[in-house]
């Protein structure tokens, strides 16, 4: 499987349903090992989107969830609470962030951000709807 060409094809999505709600974002995907195939900043969005984005596709492709399911899951009293606070605090559970698959293997995670957390789930979800 081509990790590129499936980065670029996420992006390019995310950037078409970015466009059609008028809200800039950043895209980011991100490996299984935790390296960055693709980070993509449109214009307007804000320059802390990156960041943030990276750090969603770091989690879903870490931990193969969904950002916004994780977080009911990292709450204080729960199991996974203590992951918040593991590698350099680099893992997020706002929503935005999607495992990527590929014939039912964990490849890769994408992550969104710019806009408010509905917005950044929003143009994700229609994204990976037109895949």
């Amino acid at each position: 499987m081509d990790l590129l060409a499936l980065a670029k094809n996420i992006a390019e999505r995310v950037e078409a349903q970015s466009a059609r709600a008028k809200v800039p974002v950043a895209v980011c995907v991100m490996d299984v090992h935790g390296n960055v195939i693709l980070k993509h900043r449109m214009s307007g969005a804000p320059a802390f989107s990156i960041d943030i984005s990276e750090r969603k596709a770091y989690t879903s492709a870490l931990v193969g969830l969904r950002t916004a399911e994780l977080s009911p899951l990292v709450q204080p009293g729960q199991a996974l609470f203590p992951l918040m606070g593991l590698s350099e605090g680099r893992y997020c559970s706002m929503g935005g962030g999607a495992p990527l698959n590929n014939d039912g293997q964990l490849v890769a995670g994408v992550g969104v951000s710019g806009g408010t957390v509905d917005q950044d789930v929003a143009i994700l979800e229609s994204a990976l709807r037109d895949a």
